[in-house]
């Protein structure tokens, strides 16, 4: 697939996993980027690997006052951005009430808070413009209860919501907005949140190169909401249309099984 629409992307997350697979896949077209995170040797490592221009931000969007520079880099209009990849975030794994509260905030604060600030800071900027895109990194836990990771499937609830609004209220300004919902995919994000994968099965996983894909593609066709992996599509339609009663009960079963 050719990227032709995006001349400069701001990426959040971008010194691994995902976030790292946009920047190499964005810079394969030649679109020139922001990378945002809070390694800021990973982030130059990356930057001196990429064939375009690559600015770095290191900041730790949890934050206030480094969050508002990456604000404030989106609303430049002397170096526009025309596209945010809204891809950092974090989960806490274990029984809510067992799990450091502190921690569960911060969840909060990453994936839902910092997202929605930045979007902010995009759209605004892109709406006056009259175009630009908003890719917002959600998940499938945001599509039923997630015992286990009930903030962190909450906040991706949030996201992926957020994003339907926005892409309701953007897209007559030219702005496309897009969650990408992917499950599981092989980064660190299982390690960071202490989260024994052995009893999942191979077939329950994606790579990073077909997640980043399937998103760019769907923004690119401006789609609400886009869900990467058959599996995981057929979860999604199951979520959708199954009572809420039985999406409980089911996941209550996986989860005493030690499946999710």
């Amino acid at each position: 697939m050719a990227l032709n629409n995006w001349n400069r992307a701001l990426i959040t997350g971008a010194s691994s996993g995902i976030g790292e697979g946009f920047a190499r896949r964005l810079a394969k077209e030649g679109t020139d980027l922001v990378l945002v995170a809070r390694s800021g040797e990973k982030l130059e490592a990356l930057a001196a690997e990429l064939s375009v221009e690559s600015e770095v931000i290191v900041a730790d969007l949890l934050d206030r006052e480094q969050l508002a520079v990456v604000e404030d880099r989106l609303r430049d209009n002397e170096r526009p951005i025309d596209l945010l990849v809204n891809n950092a975030g974090f989960g806490v794994v274990g029984d809510f009430v067992a799990t450091d509260i502190d921690a569960e905030t911060d969840v909060v604060m990453l994936n839902v808070v910092a997202l929605q600030r930045l979007a902010h800071a995009a759209g605004s900027t892109m709406a006056e413009r009259g175009r630009g895109s908003i890719l917002n990194v959600s998940s499938v836990a945001g599509l039923a209860p997630a015992p286990g990771w009930a903030t962190y499937g909450a906040s991706k609830a949030y996201v992926t919501s957020f994003s339907q609004g926005l892409h309701l209220e953007l897209g007559p300004l030219g702005v496309h907005v897009t969650a990408l919902c992917p499950g599981l995919t092989r980064t660190e994000f299982q390690e960071r949140a202490k989260y024994d994968t052995s009893h999942l099965s191979d077939f329950m996983w994606q790579e990073v190169g077909p997640v980043v894909e399937a998103g760019l593609k769907g923004l690119q066709k401006n789609k609400p909401i886009v869900v990467p992996g058959r599996h995981n599509q057929v979860y999604s339609s199951v979520a959708s249309v199954a009572p809420s009663s039985l999406t409980r009960l089911a996941a209550n079963v996986l989860r005493k099984r030690e499946m999710i």
